[in-house]
């Protein structure tokens, strides 16, 4: 055989058996990384070709060069991320470990152990992932990233003595979803730079949470639309600045594999064609009502309703400077709370003492007897402990017979008189005036007797007339039972006589059950209309009853003004002035053009004693003072103001006793103000307060992803793992497209908590 041909076979014996053994080295160090990985219960991961050829590339780098280094002169290869986009990857996450060892040299084959010398494959390899273990900051964390799912390993074997092994780690590549052609170069937009974006972010640090729904998806076509055109032209201030859509769909976050993301900073999909300002403005339809509303052309071919999810890039000067991540996050424009008037006598207990005079007028029955019986009766009912007592008889002139049948109770009875002066008043400008005038009282007694004949009006004024007046004096004590219809009797006993404030005290009670349905208001009795300077807290009960009935006005006048009646009688009125002001203020907020001197409203309000006032319901006139003035202080442009009246708006809340829904609900209002920082407090101090429904905890999330000082990544998996132990359910539509869809998936733990139950 030829001399040469033998060498030449010899060669390519000796490359063919070194390639052979790499290939073996590699495939025994890929079980090493596996079998680690597994004990970290991490996922396995599966040989890439590109990440092969990458790996294979900087292995032969530092083999040629003498030495370990992660870049390369080539600036197509400087990088890892360079490299492997050279060889036509798209894997978002690369990392690269890099090793050189000899047989016969001395190294330790666990972390920080005890050095041994390599003279075997299996020390080998022990030998390399031992000194990638002891790597803290970098080697380790590459071999026990849980978002690698992909790798590429090389071993370059050297005089059969020196092996280099080069390891690139990457992330499950992204996949063109559709047709459309992917930009490498991302439409020529420049990475963030910090420094050409700080003005801009410190500007509009809420981009994300302001602008989450700005992009609509109408049958085929995709729109911009922004409530706010000032504010856009605010965003948008260069003729350079521009918007762009990057789309990502579910398909890039399947649970059986790793998150395959578009490589780079800019875009996690199909980054569209960015527009930019002019043609935005150009081509506004919502320019005359000071609006953004732009077609953006056809969604891409794979867009599906179910599945993709838009996110809004900004470009400033060409840099990308915000991502508006994918999040449905509803907001809302509520300028109120539930209101609720104050209640004269409301209070928690079911028993009332007091101390009065109390004076029964009681018609006479069976001749008084009975009459004075029931009084009495009524005063054991009241406990009523009696310290004086004054018994009057009084009949008309048809009827003073009847004094005569009390001679049985005569003890009793400190005075008796005939009521000649009641039944003067009443027949003063009639035809009996005339008929009566100079007749003698025997004469008119027989007249009168003759006339009850045939006159009904007559004769029930004079049976009327006959009655007992019997005043004490001394110490009541109410007990009040759950029976309805003795409450409505003491109700009406009380205002009959005059004495409000037991009457209030019941009144109240009553008031409790119409609100719930259990009693109909029209049962209640009423107070005397023409008696309002004694009877003015009892008819502000009786107008909040109307409200509550869902009245609008009241004898004729609206709530407001009727409240404002009263209040002009006495106001230090605590209820009343209370009511007043709240009435103002609902009227306002549903009347926002007849707002008046909110500062004057304040100043007055504060006049009202707070502690007369049930806590909550003081607290909830103040809150929906403050939302009111945050509106109002935005459009007088007075923003020093604005802010102090969020914390207030804030402060008040914590005492307004809201229900979910109601916290909930202000929470969106809040968002809608821009102040989303708030929103999150307020929902944050909800759930520590409280158990929060599912719904409101859902939003809670939707919105604390864009603060990372309140909700930092930890807490968040934690308020994550509470709505899957409350409602699964909920928890696995709030990464649905209806909510805020499947990109928190970057995060590992959060992905493996979906697909754990879920999936």
């Amino acid at each position: 055989m030829n001399k040469c041909v033998t060498i030449f076979l010899v060669c390519f014996a000796f490359q063919f058996s070194a390639q052979e053994n790499s290939a073996y080295l590699a495939g025994l160090l890929l079980s090493e990384i596996n079998l680690l990985r597994a004990k970290k219960e991490l996922s396995e991961l599966q040989l890439d070709e590109i990440l092969e050829a990458a790996a294979f590339d900087q292995a032969e780098y530092c083999s040629e060069l003498g030495k370990l280094v992660h870049e390369q002169d080539n600036s197509k290869k400087k990088s890892v991320f360079r490299r492997v986009l050279f060889y036509e990857g798209l894997h978002a996450q690369l990392e690269e470990n890099l090793s050189e060892l000899s047989f016969g040299a001395k190294e330790a084959l666990t972390p920080n152990g005890i050095r041994e010398e390599i003279d075997s494959d299996e020390k080998l390899l022990k030998a390399i992932l031992a000194s990638w273990l002891e790597d803290e900051k970098s080697s380790k964390l590459n071999l026990l990233d849980p978002n690698f799912y992909k790798v590429g390993i090389t071993a370059i074997i050297t005089n059969e003595v020196e092996y280099l092994f080069s390891v690139v780690f990457g992330s499950e590549p992204y996949v063109s979803l559709g047709e459309e052609k992917l930009s490498l170069k991302n439409h020529g937009i420049e990475p963030f730079e910090e420094q050409k974006c700080a003005d801009f972010n410190k500007r509009f640090p809420t981009l994300p949470e302001l602008f989450s729904e700005a992009i609509k998806v109408k049958g085929n076509k995709v729109r911009l639309e922004y409530h706010s055109l000032p504010f856009i032209e605010q965003v948008l201030s260069s003729s350079s600045d521009a918007i762009a859509i990057d789309w990502i769909d579910h398909f890039q976050y399947e649970c059986d594999k790793g998150t395959a993301l578009f490589p780079g900073t800019i875009a996690n999909g199909y980054l569209q064609k960015p527009f930019k300002k002019g043609f935005l403005m150009g081509q506004n339809e919502a320019d005359s009502i000071q609006e953004l509303s732009v077609e953006l052309g056809t969604v891409p071919s794979f867009y599906n309703v179910s599945s993709t999810e838009p996110n809004l890039i900004f470009i400033q000067d060409g840099v990308h400077c915000a991502t508006v991540p994918f999040n449905r996050m509803e907001s809302k424009n509520e300028k109120r709370v539930a209101l609720d008037f104050a209640v004269a006598g409301e209070s928690k207990e079911n028993t009332h003492q007091w101390e009065d005079s109390i004076e029964f007028r009681i018609p006479l029955l069976n001749g008084g007897i009975d009459s004075l019986g029931k009084a009495k009766d009524m005063l054991n009912r009241l406990h009523f402990t009696t310290t004086a007592s004054n018994l009057i008889v009084q009949v008309s002139p048809i009827h003073q017979s009847l004094l005569v049948n009390l001679d049985a109770r005569e003890g009793e009875v400190s005075r008796s008189h005939i009521a000649w002066d009641s039944l003067n008043s009443f027949i003063k400008n009639t035809y009996y005036d005339l008929d009566l005038r100079g007749l003698s009282q025997v004469e008119q007694i027989v007249f009168l007797q003759e006339a009850v004949l045939t006159d009904l009006k007559l004769e029930k004024y004079l049976l009327d007339l006959n009655q007992l007046q019997y005043a004490v004096k001394g110490k009541a004590t109410i007990e009040l039972a759950d029976n309805t219809e003795e409450q409505l009797a003491l109700l009406q006993f009380f205002l009959d006589n005059n004495q409000i404030e037991p009457a209030l005290f019941v009144q109240s009670k009553l008031l409790v059950k119409v609100r719930s349905g259990e009693l109909e208001a029209k049962r209640l009795p009423l107070a005397d209309p023409l008696q309002k300077k004694t009877t003015l807290a009892v008819i502000n009960n009786q107008i909040v009853l109307e409200s509550i009935m869902g009245a609008k006005q009241y004898g004729g006048n609206p709530i407001y003004l009727a409240l404002f009646e009263l209040y002009l009688i006495n106001e230090k009125e605590f209820n009343v002035a209370f009511n007043y002001h709240t009435a103002k203020l609902d009227y306002w907020i549903n009347n926002s053009a007849e707002i008046g001197d909110v500062e004057k409203w304040l100043k007055d309000f504060k006049k009202i004693p707070a502690q007369q006032i049930p806590e909550d319901k003081y607290a909830r006139a103040m809150l929906n003072y403050n939302l009111l003035a945050v509106d109002y202080y935005y459009e007088s442009g007075n923003f020093d103001k604005r802010k102090k009246a969020f914390v207030e708006l804030m402060k008040w809340q914590a005492s307004a006793n809201l229900n979910p829904l109601e916290t909930v609900d202000l929470a969106k209002t809040l968002c809608y103000q821009d102040q989303f920082s708030l929103a999150i407090q307020l929902l944050l101090t909800g759930n520590e307060r409280q158990e929060l429904q599912s719904g409101t905890l859902s939003y809670l999330l939707q919105i604390a992803r864009y603060d990372q000082d309140q909700v930092n990544q930890k807490k968040y998996v934690e308020l994550l793992q509470k709505l899957r132990q409350t409602d699964n359910i909920a928890f696995c539509d709030l990464f649905t497209v209806s909510k805020m869809g499947k990109q928190l998936f970057e995060n590992n733990t959060i992905k493996q908590l979906y697909c754990e139950n879920c999936n």
